[in-house]
């Protein structure tokens, strides 16, 4: 896969509260990359700063290995972006949305517009100013997929979208854009939308990038040890990556990344009478991660 995005040693504040900082991350061309995060931890922000909204206050991105500078338009018309809640001029038709949005790019479909347009059921003679939320959630995703971006950066983009147009995005149009190449940018902190869909994870947790990795790799190697002895135990278990951990008299429940087999043969050597390794969901690696 070919890199599309580098960001390098980025770091963001607003006055004295520092949003997040030397934060590096790549996006390869045709992944869905997944950025989690609790509500307030930066995910905005940084969509923010790689849309040329507003600066970084160190660091720099590269879109197709050239660096992105402050106010840059040029790599604009190949980056669609999805908000959590579209704002469109509201007397216009939907029909005249489009032709005006279908002016500025040279990619636009105007074919893939009235497909989506069936697909998500609208009439192009309805104003704007007529739609529901949900609605307008579904032109904000015609007027981007229209574009057809090279980049697709999605913040939150589902909350108002009834659960048959969800389903369709989340498991369909994401999967049919991924295939067709474009690059997947999700930020959310709703976990148990993205994760049949991503291929890579990142979580942003007090300003910094905690984990950056493959998902299946994340999956395989995040485990819940349940351990059981004969006796109360008198010393700390010891060994790396251990997310969580909770002791209760001869019973112990850790969460540890990356799990290993040397990890077990040590745990092994403290004699338990139970060791078990279970794999986790995504929430659960999420949380642990964070916690």
């Amino acid at each position: 896969m070919n890199e599309i995005l580098r960001i390098e040693n980025l770091s963001k504040s607003f006055g004295k509260k520092k949003v997040f900082e030397n934060l590096d991350m790549t996006l390869e061309e045709g992944k869905v990359y997944g950025l989690l995060g609790k509500n307030g931890e930066g995910k905005t922000t940084l969509v923010r700063i790689i849309m040329g909204i507003i600066p970084s206050d160190t660091g720099k991105i590269s879109y197709k290995n050239k660096k992105i500078n402050f106010k840059d338009s040029y790599y604009k018309k190949e980056i669609g972006f999805i908000p959590e809640e579209s704002i469109f001029f509201g007397r216009m038709s939907i029909k005249e949305l489009l032709n005006f949005n279908g002016a500025f790019y040279p990619t636009w479909n105007a074919q893939k517009a009235e497909s989506y347009l069936e697909r998500f059921s609208l009439d192009k003679k309805t104003k704007i100013e007529h739609l529901s939320r949900g609605m307008k959630l579904k032109l904000g995703l015609i007027v981007t997929l229209a574009s057809e971006p090279k980049i697709l950066i999605l913040d939150d983009p589902t909350s108002g979208l009834d659960v048959p147009t969800r389903h369709d995005f989340l498991k369909e149009i994401i999967r049919e854009l991924s295939e067709a190449g474009t690059t997947i940018l999700f930020c959310t902190h709703m976990v148990h939308e993205i994760e049949g869909i991503i291929d890579q994870l990142g979580i942003l947790n007090l300003g910094r990038l905690i984990l950056d990795e493959d998902f299946q790799k994340i999956k395989s190697f995040t485990k819940r040890i349940l351990l059981n002895f004969d006796q109360p135990l008198k010393d700390e278990i010891k060994i790396e990556g251990i997310l969580t951990k909770k002791t209760n008299g001869n019973k112990c429940e850790m969460v540890v990344y990356p799990w290993t087999e040397e990890k077990r043969k040590k745990l092994e050597d403290l004699k338990p009478t139970k060791l078990e390794a279970q794999s986790l969901n995504l929430e659960e690696i999420f949380i642990n991660f964070v916690s």
